[in-house]
């Protein structure tokens, strides 16, 4: 079969699925999903987690997917969320359950030295809005982009995208889900400090615009502790720093701080992925 009429098959097969998506997808995870270099079935599990001093917020995410060659790939999964506030917070209670499964594609490719991936996933309320919330109660999307180039040790980069929810990242888990138009803006330079290590320092700003609707997570009150205003309740800006280690071929560990400076928020966040996919093939015989 030629590339042509599997790119067709895949579109098919995205297509579907992503009608499926518009009824059980749901609140994405990541920014972005490039797709990996080599071709066949994908299956990632990560715990992530930020606190700061009001609460801990942390998930267990399943991710399965598939890359069609070197630039294309499909992925689906769901997150189980664990909430545990700080006992100052009033109204406010710990929370355990699935958040909603999402959908998304990503696609990777080097353009004239310069690395481009981009990636678009979609979501839909499973989940009850008005219990814990670990929903909007909306079907939600992101389409984020990413440049960098590599210039040895350092590697300058560039994300923005498009959603109409703040999707968590691995810096940063808030105390609160969103639902409302904005753009998302992150940039600064990754180093390679060799032996599997890297550390990111980095700007980002969310830019809303339009009637914005914030859920808090945990709150165990009427209406989901649900707040409707403008878009300067979702308006964020700040810095994060990074710190990356390739521990195995098939596992990633990761830490972070992140200062929002609208907020004046501190987070600090860890994180670990298993590529389980890549833990089951063989070893090269040398």
């Amino acid at each position: 079969m030629n590339c042509g009429k599997k790119l067709q098959k895949a579109a098919l097969a995205l297509t579907i699925s992503a009608g499926f998506a518009a009824g059980v997808a749901a609140q994405a995870i990541e920014q972005t999903k490039p797709a990996a270099s080599q071709k066949g079935f994908t299956w990632t599990e990560a715990y992530e987690g930020s606190g700061n001093s009001t609460e801990w917020i942390s998930d267990i995410n399943s991710t399965v997917g598939y890359n069609f060659g070197g630039h294309f790939g499909v992925y689906f999964g769901a997150p189980y969320y664990l909430f545990h506030p700080s006992s100052s917070l009033v109204g406010v209670t710990s929370a355990n359950g699935f958040g909603n499964p999402y959908l998304g594609f990503g696609y990777s490719h080097k353009i004239d030295m310069v690395n481009f991936s981009t990636g678009l996933n979609a979501s839909a309320p499973v989940s009850n809005a008005k219990k814990d919330g670990l929903s909007t109660g909306h079907v939600t999307f992101d389409w984020s982009n990413h440049v960098d180039h590599d210039f040895g040790f350092v590697k300058p980069f560039l994300s923005f995208g498009v959603a109409n929810s703040i999707p968590d990242t691995r810096f940063q888990q808030r105390s609160f889900l969103s639902f409302g138009k904005l753009a998302h803006f992150e940039a600064g330079p990754e180093f390679d400090l060799g032996d599997k290590f890297s550390v990111t320092v980095s700007g980002y700003y969310i830019a809303p615009w339009g009637v914005q609707q914030t859920f808090v997570r945990g709150n165990s009150g009427p209406g989901g502790g649900e707040k409707t205003g403008t878009a300067a309740l979702t308006r964020d800006s700040g810095m994060n720093f990074g710190f990356d280690f390739d521990a195995t071929r098939s596992i990633d560990i990761y830490a972070g701080y992140s200062r929002s400076t609208s907020l004046s928020d501190n987070t600090f966040s860890i994180g670990v992925a298993f590529n389980i996919s890549e833990a089951l093939k063989p070893r090269a015989i040398r």
